[in-house]
């Protein structure tokens, strides 16, 4: 990338709380989308702490329920889609959670992101609008997926911008919120640096259910989803990303995707 200092890309991605219906639990759409609103408010907190931009994968439908909340935060930080809906999602969804997005914050939705990071069409994606995608992590993450042959770098792919989460250069140590949450800090911290060192970028993402107090939830969830998030976590983002502050500019998705775009061109 041509810039002139490393650059660091903060997302969340915001959507329905159903998480816990992955392992057996039963969370009817109400608890979702009320449980989805508290953690939004609670990340535009922390973002305002931060005084840092971020790109916010939304699903459509928390959108709906949280469009007072979207308008304002799209004022100072870029919207982007997260699907219509978080446990579901067919081909018409890419264009269509576009544009009602769009509508609700009357900004430009230019960036997407497939729920649970499944597979995205570069060609459908690029046809329903979207100049970049950010679903792909490239690593192994065991019951999800195995990406360890994709490319740890941006990439242009039938005209879309493709942005994979971050990992270390060699052993492919994942950065994204489970990391944030349960890798030792001086672990942490020193693939980070290392990341961003090598690549002159770092993407991470985390979602806003993670800054909530889930630890005595009556739902069913793993303890590496259970544990480590709240006030711990907020904390670990505040401390890990705040010290890149002095060596890094922290960007939102589209403008590191236009770089890219550039530089193939």
């Amino acid at each position: 990338m041509n810039s002139p200092r490393p650059r660091v890309l903060l997302s969340f991605d915001v959507e329905e709380y159903d998480l816990p219906n992955d392992f057996g639990g039963s969370v009817g759409l109400d608890e979702q989308l009320a449980v989805g609103r508290e953690a939004f408010e609670r990340t535009l907190e922390l973002l305002a702490r931060l005084d840092m931009p971020s790109t916010l994968f939304i699903t459509a439908r928390i959108g709906e329920h949280c469009a007072d909340l979207v308008r304002d935060a799209s004022a100072v930080h870029e919207i982007a889609s997260h699907g219509v809906r978080h446990d579901r999602f067919e081909p018409g969804d890419y264009e269509r959670s576009r544009t009602m997005l769009e509508s609700i914050s009357g900004a430009e939705v230019s960036g997407f992101r497939m729920a649970r990071l499944q597979p995205v069409d570069a060609k459908q994606a690029r046809a329903a609008g979207y100049d970049y995608d950010s679903s792909e992590n490239p690593i192994r993450l065991p019951g999800r997926y195995d990406n360890r042959h994709l490319p740890r770098t941006p990439r242009m792919e039938e005209d879309l911008v493709r942005i994979p989460v971050s990992t270390t250069p060699r052993r492919r140590i994942p950065l994204f919120w489970l990391a944030f949450r349960h890798l030792p800090r001086p672990l942490l911290r020193a693939s980070l640096e290392r990341t961003l060192a090598a690549d002159g970028h770092l993407v991470v993402f985390f979602h806003p259910w993670e800054l909530l107090e889930l630890r005595r939830s009556k739902h069913p969830m793993p303890r590496v989803v259970r544990h480590g998030g709240g006030k711990r976590l907020a904390g670990r983002i505040e401390k890990e990303l705040g010290r890149l502050r002095d060596r890094a500019d922290f960007c939102l998705m589209r403008e590191l995707a236009a770089s890219v775009r550039a530089d193939f061109s």
